[in-house]
């Protein structure tokens, strides 16, 4: 498996931070109760957190909507 960024990228986003995670020994063919639990849990979070409010318009979120046009 290969992860590239174009260089473009940390030219239009110079912060930027990616991070790779490996996990060895799981199979994506099961299925894993505790993590449906845990990434049901956090997009619950980030719904309540979110409610309400324009993403799109968001200062943080807008350097990557247009990065990424």
């Amino acid at each position: 498996m290969k992860f590239i960024v174009a260089p473009e990228i940390f030219e239009k986003l110079p912060n930027m931070y990616v991070g790779i995670v490996v996990a060895h020994g799981i199979d994506n063919r099961q299925k894993y109760s505790e993590i449906d639990r845990l990434l049901e849990k956090y997009e619950q979070l980030a719904q309540q957190n979110f409610a309400g409010v324009n993403v799109k318009e968001r200062p943080e979120i807008i350097p990557y909507r247009e990065a990424f046009r």
